[in-house]
């Protein structure tokens, strides 16, 4: 009997006016700006070993959806001295009138507020968990993607691996 996965379907996300801190959505109402939440993400990503070197403000198109959001830029020392680059892409959530500078904004300030949430929670998960790297799924591996990319892409672990270890070798180990 053969076994045929479903396709994955993609999550899709509701739009910014239609989400509230009831439903479990936080900095919906943040009053604080871009830049000050830009900086608060900053030194998140610099307690977790990351040295961030900017924030590209674009969109994203996320199934037939336009999202503004940023790629974050950073770098992190590897154990031999050289940095390694990092990309971070955040898409805030959609908005239904595409020129509503306003609104686009608010749905910013809410994604680098979450984003700023979600890394204090990876902090605290480096602190507890020995060998825990919060930031090496947006390291870039293969010219510009990051390892999710690659993970998600791939359904074979060898485009992880590093180049001349595609093959695995048995061995026995002796007591």
């Amino acid at each position: 009997m053969q076994f045929i996965p479903q396709e994955k379907q993609s999550v899709s996300v509701p739009y910014f006016e239609e989400v509230s801190k009831l439903e479990g959505w936080q900095g919906h109402g943040t009053h604080k700006s871009v830049k000050k939440l830009q900086a608060e993400v900053s030194e998140c990503i610099n307690r977790l070993g990351g040295i961030v070197s900017g924030f590209q403000q674009g969109s994203f198109l996320i199934d037939n959806h336009t999202r503004d959001g940023f790629q974050i830029h950073y770098s992190m020392q590897s154990p031999d001295g050289r940095y390694v680059p990092g990309r971070l892409d955040i898409a805030a959530l959609p908005v239904r009138n595409r020129h509503n500078d306003n609104l686009k904004e608010k749905a910013l300030c809410m994604a680098l507020y979450m984003l700023r949430t979600a890394l204090d929670g990876m902090w605290f998960m480096q602190q507890l968990s020995p060998g825990y790297a919060a930031l090496m799924p947006w390291m870039l591996a293969d010219k510009d993607k990051t390892v999710s990319q690659l993970w998600a892409e791939s359904p074979v672990m060898n485009n992880l691996l590093p180049p001349g270890d595609a093959e695995f070798i048995e061995g026995e180990i002796d007591d």
